[in-house]
């Protein structure tokens, strides 16, 4: 499932490609992506004819913000994707194309998603914050260790309160066993229960793990591609995630997997306690 890495690389080519142009139309090829605040008709209605004049991120969620202060919403579920199509490099929509943003000029955004647990909705920004529900941004100035001491006053799993888009946004799966490893804490530790030393260890880690991914354009282990269709390059270092079983590269240990509220969890029993 695409994490705030991902997101944010996808967020940066549409920056490049899709910033300041109009949209003359956008069509929705599959009705029930678009679950809430709005029918088909009306996403495409209000998107029609309007001026992409920011494309911003919150969590896991893509933010095209409008000339008339609508935002249309993409979220890419589990195997969501967002491809950038022109006349260099023409894509065809396939049976996965469930929403065609396009621009003239032969110019295109192509929404696929192979398993539809993605989502595509339209609202205004007065009532984004709401709609969104999501907590705080690891990688924003206000995300302080204060910050993290508050979210982590909770009786939660470790592994579980990082994973909670409520609480913090963005992090998935994949990051919270990676920020873990490195934070070295046992994802099974209550969150309350972590010492001053341990919040500070964790908040440096979530900082370092996101920076890094982000800077290896995301994690390709399934679906996930980039806006222009490239593979991310951050599976090439995965410390613990899906590493079940093989040695830790610090101590030598076998890393163990478990399952977490119905998730697979894996850490080093020898450096996270």
């Amino acid at each position: 499932m695409p994490e705030l890495p991902e997101v944010e690389t996808i967020r940066r080519g549409l920056l490049k490609t899709v910033k300041g142009k109009r949209i003359k139309t956008i069509t929705v090829l599959l009705p029930k992506m678009v679950r809430r605040h709005a029918l088909p008709d009306e996403v495409t209605r209000r998107a029609r004819g309007k001026v992409v004049v920011d494309i911003r991120r919150r969590g896991k969620t893509l933010l095209f913000f409008f000339d008339s202060r609508d935002v249309l919403i993409f979220r890419l579920g589990m195997t969501g994707q967002m491809l950038w199509s022109h006349p260099k490099a023409m894509l065809k929509k396939d049976k996965y194309t469930h929403v065609i943003i396009d621009f003239g000029k032969r110019e295109r955004v192509l929404f696929r998603d192979m398993r539809q647990f993605g989502e595509v909705y339209i609202t205004t920004e007065s009532h984004l914050e709401k709609v969104l529900a999501m907590g705080a941004e690891p990688l924003e100035e206000g995300f302080s260790l204060g910050t993290l001491k508050q979210i982590t006053s909770s009786s939660m799993r470790i592994k579980q309160l990082l994973m909670d888009q409520r609480k913090i946004a963005g992090i998935g799966n994949i990051y919270s066993d990676e920020i873990l490893f490195v934070a070295g804490i046992h994802p099974l530790k209550q969150a309350d229960a972590l010492r001053k030393k341990e919040l500070l260890l964790l908040h440096r880690a979530i900082g370092e793990i996101l920076t890094e991914a982000i800077a290896r354009k995301g994690d390709t282990i399934g679906q996930y591609r980039d806006l222009f269709g490239e593979s991310g390059g951050y599976q090439e270092v995965h410390r613990v995630y899906q590493r079940g079983d093989e040695p830790c590269y610090r101590c030598g240990s076998l890393i163990r997997r478990i399952k977490l509220a119905g998730r697979s969890c894996h850490f080093c029993p020898s450096c996270q306690r």
